[in-house]
């Protein structure tokens, strides 16, 4: 199956050690192919350096951990096709869509209230912990 995890889910993952979201993506990168794009990267980079003030150096250790882990796809950040009401989620939509993603791990209630974009149904934390 082809995972994708939001950006805060990712960041828990790193941030909680031993926490529900770690044991997730741990589980998932044994046995599940995990997805992500620069858009993604980019956005939990972000959240690290300027939001959390996380030291740079842990920052950089943490996005050489998740590209070791999982394929990166890198897609124009800029996307009109996809009608959605949160203009930053879009291009994670488009992403979902063209990489072709089977499940899409997210906390973002907008996101959780859609079920499914496409072929790429959306799991809450607890649903992932189920299915995966």
């Amino acid at each position: 199956m082809r995972v994708v995890f939001d950006t805060n889910i990712l960041l828990s993952a790193f941030l909680t050690k031993g926490g529900v979201a770690q044991q997730l993506f741990v589980r998932a990168i044994a046995v599940h192919a995990v997805l992500s794009s620069e858009y993604i990267l980019r956005e939990a980079h972000e959240k690290l350096s300027d939001k959390l003030k996380v030291p740079e150096p842990t920052v950089v250790f943490f996005m050489r951990y998740l590209r070791a882990r999982m394929t990166v796809f890198d897609f124009p950040d800029k996307v009109e096709r996809i009608d959605f009401e949160d203009l930053k989620d879009v291009p994670i939509l488009y992403f979902l869509e063209k990489a072709g993603a089977h499940y899409f791990v997210t906390g973002d209630k907008k996101l959780l209230a859609l079920k499914k974009h496409k072929q790429t149904l959306f799991l809450s934390l607890r649903e992932a912990l189920e299915l995966l």
